[in-house]
């Protein structure tokens, strides 16, 4: 069985399009589709058609609810330019789905139960807790699971805490690697893979040019595309 595993998307269409799995038996997405990117409402409109499961992240909250996704500066100047576009193009359609998306999900596959959720299982929006936290411990004591798997981060890992393998995709959309290459993972016969690919980054950025922001909120969020770096400024929360 082959599971391709996205998460964090945020509105970048073209990173999502050129996704290079074709082949697969599911398709799950770990939240975050919305806020940031130019495309919010084509990338909700792909995930519906494609994925097979998706969780809710603290942007699609955030736009299902036109609520604060509670991020840190600069992220919180540009997730609020941003959801106010996504709010803008978005049909009520798209709001009401991300509103109703699931906190969290629990699914079981041949020989493995899997529990999906965004942050972490204790604050399944807002919780950060990056690859060496110590948190993690008490995360997997919550669940009943031999893979957590989640996002937020944007950064992929693979980590084993105690009898828990957490599984981090990274990022489609925003990835904070230092290189600008989109990033998944796939499950596949019981084997784990970290992917990233190359994807037409200028026809995202040209939909950046043509947001309705101020230009140095588009430089920030061209900066992020091309260097797959976090902004100087930047808090942890995305």
């Amino acid at each position: 069985m082959k599971i391709v595993i996205i998460s964090d998307i945020h509105a970048n269409l073209a990173a999502l399009k050129a996704l290079p799995e074709h082949q697969y038996d599911q398709l799950w997405c770990i939240g975050d589709l919305v806020d940031y990117g130019p495309n919010p409402h084509e990338v909700v409109d792909w995930v519906r058609a494609n994925a097979t499961v998706v969780v809710r992240g603290n942007h699609d909250y955030a736009a299902g609810s036109n609520a604060d996704p509670q991020c840190s500066a600069p992220y919180k100047r540009l997730a609020a330019e941003t959801l106010r576009l996504t709010l803008q193009l978005c049909t009520t359609e798209d709001l009401n789905y991300l509103k109703d998306l699931p906190l969290y999900r629990e699914i079981s596959v041949p020989s493995r139960r899997f529990y999906l959720v965004h942050a972490t299982p204790t604050d399944p929006l807002f919780g950060y807790c990056p690859e060496n936290s110590p948190s993690w411990r008490e995360q997997v004591e919550c669940i009943d699971a031999e893979v957590l798997v989640v996002g937020h981060t944007h950064t992929p890992f693979i980590r084993r805490q105690g009898k828990t393998t957490i599984l981090n995709p990274g990022s489609v959309g925003q990835p904070k690697t230092g290189r600008p290459k989109a990033c998944y993972a796939i499950w596949q016969d019981e084997e784990m893979f970290l992917k990233e690919y190359e994807y037409p980054i200028e026809e995202t950025i040209r939909g950046i040019r043509a947001m309705p922001i101020a230009p140095d909120d588009q430089d920030a969020l061209i900066t992020v595309l091309r260097t797959g770096e976090v902004p100087a400024r930047a808090g942890s929360n995305h």
